[in-house]
C-alpha cells in the first residue's frame, strides 16, 4: 500500500510542471500602452517636448490720453475702460518657453470731459478696433510638478494697431459769462477735432499670468498686463476762445477781453489690461526615453 501512495506522489510531481506551462500570465510583459501611461503620469511634464495650442481671451482694458492743457480745470482727460476679446495660437517648448501670435479687438481712445458746464459733457473717440500681437512667455514658478503647466509666467510682447487716417469726430460748444462791471457778456467757445494717425501704432507689453492645468488638453489663465504706447493713434485738438470771433467781421467787441488757448490730447494706448484665458492644446510632441534611464532619476530641463 505504501508503495502505491509513493508512486502517486511521484506521478504528481511529474505532471505539475507540464500543467504550469499552460499558465503564461505570470511572466507576460505589461502592455506597452500601460507602461507608457505610467511613465507619462510620473514623468509626463518634463518629457513633453513641445505643444501647440489655441486660446480665447476675454479682458478689461483701460487707457488714458495725455492732455497738455486743462484750461484751468475746464476740461480733463478720463480713463476709458472697455471690454475686449482676442484669439491667439501658441507654441510651448519643454513647458518653459512659449510664443504666441494673435488678434484682439482692442481700440485706443481719447475722452474729453467738460467739467465746468451745468452738467458734465463727455466726448469719446476711438481708433479702429483691430490689433495684432506677438508675445513671448517664460515660466518662472511651477506649482504642479512634474507636469509644470500650472504656475506663474512672465510675458513680453509687441502690438500693432492699424489706423484709418480719417477724422474720427468733432464737437463745438458755446457759452456766456457775465461780469458785473460790463453789460455785455463774454462769449466762450470750445471746439474740438479728433484725427486718426495715418501710420500704424505700436505698443510694448509686459505682463504676468497664472496658468492652471485643468486637464491634458485644457488650461485656464488669469493675466494682468501693462501697455506703453510708442506712437500716437489719435490726436484730439481743442480750442478755447473768449470773445473770438465776436462779430461777423471777426473782430472782438470793443472793450472785451479776448483770448485763445489750445490743448491737445494724444491717445497712444498706454494703460492696463486684466483678463481670463482659456487654452486648448491640439497637438503634443513627446520625448519618451527608456524606462531604465528614467527610473530613480530626477528629470532635468534646460
Amino acid at each position: 500500500m505504501m508503495k502505491r501512495y509513493f508512486l502517486y506522489v511521484l506521478l504528481g510531481f511529474a505532471v505539475l510542471p507540464t500543467y504550469g506551462q499552460g499558465i503564461t500570465d505570470y511572466y507576460r510583459l505589461p502592455e506597452q500602452s500601460q507602461h507608457y501611461d505610467r511613465l507619462l503620469t510620473r514623468y509626463g511634464g518634463p518629457y513633453i517636448k513641445s505643444r501647440w495650442y489655441a486660446s480665447l481671451d476675454g479682458f478689461i482694458r483701460t487707457d488714458r490720453a495725455k492732455l497738455d492743457n486743462s484750461f484751468d480745470g475746464l476740461i480733463q482727460s478720463d480713463v476709458v475702460g472697455k471690454a475686449g476679446w482676442g484669439a491667439v495660437v501658441g507654441w510651448v517648448y519643454r513647458e518653459r518657453w512659449a510664443f504666441e501670435a494673435g488678434y484682439a479687438r482692442m481700440p485706443i481712445h481719447t475722452q474729453v470731459s467738460v467739467t465746468n458746464a451745468s452738467y458734465p459733457l463727455v466726448f469719446r473717440y476711438n481708433s479702429k478696433q483691430n490689433a495684432f500681437v506677438l508675445r513671448g512667455k517664460r515660466l518662472v514658478v511651477s506649482t504642479s510638478k512634474p507636469w509644470l503647466r500650472s504656475g506663474f509666467w512672465l510675458s513680453g510682447g509687441m502690438w500693432i494697431v492699424p489706423n484709418s487716417g480719417q477724422q474720427e469726430g468733432k464737437f463745438s460748444l458755446i457759452g456766456y459769462r457775465y461780469d458785473g462791471r460790463r453789460e455785455t457778456p463774454d462769449t466762450l467757445r470750445l471746439a474740438s477735432q479728433t484725427q486718426a494717425n495715418t501710420r500704424m501704432t505700436a505698443l510694448a507689453e509686459l505682463g504676468a499670468e497664472y496658468n492652471i492645468r485643468l486637464s491634458n488638453a485644457i488650461d485656464l489663465g488669469f493675466s494682468v498686463r501693462k501697455f506703453w504706447g510708442l506712437s500716437n493713434a489719435l490726436t484730439t485738438d481743442v480750442t478755447y476762445a473768449v470773445n473770438y470771433p465776436a462779430t461777423q467781421s471777426g473782430e472782438p467787441n470793443a472793450g472785451s477781453r479776448t483770448s485763445v488757448q489750445k490743448a491737445q490730447l494724444l491717445g497712444d494706448g498706454s494703460g492696463m489690461s486684466y483678463g481670463v484665458t482659456l487654452r486648448y492644446t491640439f497637438a503634443t510632441r513627446r520625448q519618451l526615453t527608456n524606462a531604465l534611464d528614467v527610473r530613480g532619476k530626477t528629470p532635468h530641463i534646460r
